[in-house]
């Protein structure tokens, strides 16, 4: 197949790692850890191994093409839900429905075997699955015959039970070329639920970096987070069981899930937006021995009526908080479409305890600062912890070096949003700053929500002013203080 992903040599952060190859392409790259085999679809043992243990070895390995990783189309895929007891002499029943090879889609047959949990056993059930002939799509059942005492038996002995949605999942996917590789696939699923007492549940995961899908154990915080970071996953929610991929057969359109898209609800205003504004300058700050700082991925510029509503005078935080807020929208953080202001002034007026009570609040042009911002950031983000430094003065910006300090701590992360300042009845948005903090010379890059158009014009915008570098003493006022609200994303883990 063409469809691929490349990965990049920003992974010498996460050495040492395995590269998965078959048949000369490389079909997965994680970390070179023991949870690997359990979370892939297909059996490492039946690819070739490339381990990478240090940056020489990375860079060969990144020149010779190994780090572009395809999809490839197996020919079986066999999804398999389990539902087994861990007492070893307990009857156990693998059911099996498959195609047989050479027929068509539809002329399925069903084949079982049972067994108990004893390595005897279990090479029979193994060698069993070796002899079948089949292709394509199958679907596998794992279950254990229920225990009967001499008690009085009810009517709910040996009743089979649907799940409702999402409850009590637990399902794989396994991936071969032959049903010697998928035997491989359950002669590991077995002996690790019958020998290594691994039984937490699982389910199948389709991230939108991967060119597979993965069989994580999603219940489990501590190993959801581990075999998180062995799949090379960006710091994202994406192992939730909310998130776990159900179409079964996989006739998965593979460019569509490789694209992730910010979540929109389908406004025309909705395309008139403009994603890192800041990237257009033709300008640049040059403080003399600074150092130069800017928000990391992608935003989206918001502004007095960009969707069209008439906010001018008051709205000016609304729109800031907008800004940040699709930050964590391009980020993969927030699923949800952009809140309207009259969405803001609902959750502040259920969460915020100074807006409780007030309906007035709803639908009134009624200001709000960092407090309200962070609260509508924790709504959306759970957990989200954000810092608010208040200054008394905007000179402060420029005089005091523990504030830019906090700035540049925050901007050159590697994962850096959007920063709300406001004060002085304004409110501004800082994506970026340049500074010396042995002089205390700074600029900082501001993109300011008071330009005022139902269609965001690049051409205004840039030569008005409203994004670009400022000096800190005279764009904030010196006479009013201002307050921070600086999204602690350093300590925010939503996996």
């Amino acid at each position: 197949m063409s469809d691929e992903v490349q990965f990049f040599l920003s992974l010498k952060d996460e050495l040492p790692l395995l590269v998965l190859r078959k048949s000369g392409q490389t079909i997965a790259v994680t970390r070179d850890e023991p949870s690997v085999g359990s979370i892939l679809p297909f059996s490492p043992r039946v690819c070739d191994l490339v381990r990478v243990s240090d940056e020489d070895v990375l860079r060969k390995t990144y020149e010779d093409g190994y780090f572009t990783a395809v999809a490839r189309d197996w020919r079986i895929k066999a999804k398999v839900n389990v539902s087994l007891d861990p007492i070893e002499e307990r009857t156990h029943w693998l059911l099996f429905l498959g195609r047989n090879k050479g027929t068509t889609e539809k002329s399925k047959t069903t084949v079982a075997k049972s067994f108990k949990g004893t390595e005897k056993d279990l090479r029979e059930v193994v060698n069993w699955l070796k002899s079948l002939s089949v292709e394509g799509y199958c679907e596998v059942y794992l279950a254990s015959e229920p225990s009967i005492s001499d008690l009085r038996v009810t009517g709910e002995v040996g009743r089979l039970c649907l799940c409702r949605g999402d409850e009590r999942v637990n399902e794989q996917v396994f991936f071969g070329d032959s049903m010697d590789e998928i035997a491989i696939c359950f002669e590991e699923l077995l002996s690790v639920f019958f020998f290594d007492c691994v039984r937490e549940a699982k389910a199948v995961f389709w991230p939108p970096s991967l060119t597979h899908p993965l069989n994580i154990h999603y219940g489990a915080r501590e190993m959801r987070v581990a075999e998180h970071n062995a799949a090379l996953l960006p710091k994202r929610p994406l192992l939730h069981l909310g998130q776990r991929y159900k179409e079964w057969p996989m006739t998965i359109n593979l460019p569509t899930v490789l694209a992730a898209s910010v979540p929109r609800t389908g406004q025309s205003w909705e395309k008139n937006l403009i994603c890192n504004i800041h990237a257009h300058l033709s300008t640049n700050s040059f403080i003399n021995g600074g150092e130069k700082f800017v928000v990391s991925g992608a935003y989206d510029y918001y502004h007095y009526r960009v969707d069209g509503f008439k906010d001018d005078g008051w709205g000016c935080a609304y729109r800031s908080l907008q800004t940040i807020l699709s930050w964590f929208q391009h980020e993969g953080y927030m699923n949800e479409p952009m809140p309207d202001i009259c969405a803001i002034q609902n959750i502040l007026y259920a969460k915020d305890p100074d807006k409780m009570n007030r309906k007035e609040f709803i639908g009134s042009k009624e200001w709000i600062g960092s407090f309200e911002v962070m609260i509508v950031i924790q709504h959306f983000l759970p957990g989200m912890e954000c810092v608010i430094r208040r200054m008394e003065s905007g000179s402060d910006l420029e005089t005091d070096p523990s504030v830019q300090q906090t700035l540049v701590n925050h901007f050159r992360q590697k994962r850096a949003c959007p920063v709300m300042i406001g004060g002085s009845s304004y409110a501004h948005t800082i994506l970026g700053v340049d500074a010396n903090l042995a002089t205390m010379e700074a600029r900082y890059l501001v993109a300011d929500p008071h330009y005022s158009s139902g269609e965001t014009s690049l051409k205004t915008v840039l030569k008005k002013g409203y994004v670009g570098w400022k000096e800190a003493g005279k764009f904030f006022e010196s006479n009013s203080w201002y307050n921070l609200c600086i999204p602690q994303l350093a300590t925010y883990d939503p996996r």
